[in-house]
């Protein structure tokens, strides 16, 4: 088994809640494991006024699964 698997839909579903399914596809692409998908989750939630400092620190792909998010306006409530 490998250090960190790639997350299934099902998990990411579980994380993230009912998800589009071109916003699953691009985060299932990316290979991150269902521990990147939660932290990219949880940074993007965090306290917004982090703003672009909640990149800092993490792993590539959790990187590029909050940019996913993002884009796709998943994460913090959007005024």
């Amino acid at each position: 088994m490998s250090q960190s698997e790639a997350a299934t839909a099902t998990e990411i579903i579980a994380i993230l809640g009912p998800t589009d399914e071109i916003v699953l596809t691009n985060i299932l692409r990316t290979g991150a494991s269902a521990a990147d998908v939660q932290e990219a989750f949880v940074r993007l939630s965090a306290d917004d006024a982090i703003g672009a400092d909640a990149q800092r620190g993490a792993g590539a792909r959790v990187v590029e699964v909050m940019e996913i998010l993002e884009a796709a306006e998943i994460g913090p409530e959007r005024d």
